[in-house]
This record gives C-alpha cells, sequence and structure tokens, in this order.
C-alpha cells in the first residue's frame, strides 16, 4: 500500500481536453488543415476528400475524446482502415506529424503543445505499426 504523504491534497488529474478546451482544439485542427492543405505532398491527398468539413469535424471530434471528453454520440474511427487505401508511406507520416506540430506549437502555449504532440506521435507511431511501416 502506498501512504499519502504528510498533509498534502489528493493529486487530481486534469484530462487534456479541460486543459486546452473545445474552442482551441478547434482551432487547432483548422489551422493544421489550413498547412496540410498548402503543403505540395500532403494537399493533393485530402483534396480528394469530398466532404471536407464533415471530415475535419470527425477530426476534432476524434481528438476530443482521445484526449479525455465526452460527447453524445462519438462517431467510431478505424484509423487503420481509413488510412490503408490512402497509401501512406512513413515520409508522409512525418510530414504530417511536423505540420500538426506546427500547428500546436502555434495555436496553443509550449506546455499544452507539448503533451498533444506527445499524444500525436504517440498515434503516428501506433498507425505506424499497423499500417506495417516500419520503424
Amino acid at each position: 500500500m502506498i501512504a499519502a504523504s504528510g498533509g498534502a491534497p489528493p493529486r487530481r488529474l486534469i484530462p487534456l481536453c479541460d486543459k486546452i478546451g473545445a474552442e482551441r482544439v478547434e482551432a487547432v485542427v483548422r489551422a493544421f488543415y489550413e498547412r496540410l492543405h498548402a503543403d505540395p505532398e500532403l494537399g493533393p491527398v485530402f483534396a480528394r476528400i469530398a466532404d471536407f468539413e464533415a471530415h475535419q469535424q470527425r477530426v476534432i471530434q476524434f481528438w476530443w475524446l482521445a484526449m479525455g471528453g465526452r460527447c453524445s454520440r462519438p462517431d467510431y474511427v478505424d484509423m487503420v482502415g481509413v488510412h490503408r487505401p490512402v497509401g501512406v508511406t512513413p515520409a508522409l507520416l512525418e510530414r504530417w506529424l511536423a505540420l500538426f506540430d506546427a500547428a500546436l506549437e502555434a495555436e496553443l502555449p509550449p506546455e499544452l503543445a507539448r503533451e498533444w504532440s506527445h499524444m500525436a506521435h504517440g498515434i503516428g507511431g501506433t498507425l505506424r505499426n499497423r499500417l506495417g511501416l516500419g520503424g
């Protein structure tokens, strides 16, 4: 059993969604997609999405849920199934992460940007492994 330290208050974990807030989650995702659309490598891949606003809303919801948030009717996203037919390569995944990090750095205080980036890189690693991209 772990004993509580002398009169210290109990530790309270704060979900990342509560630290960042819904408005900033949306701002980061939108800033990221602005960068992505302008990118010569990734822009054409995402230009094929018919209803881009619906896609963007699903991504906003995905991040909100991944950070510990709740919503009334969450959409299930099969990350591997969605990305497999796109032809993701290790280089494209690294470019995606670099653009995402740039959006985080532009939109959030450094500590929050680092926390979210850590999550994004972890998810990127899982996607890399499940798609068989190595590394």
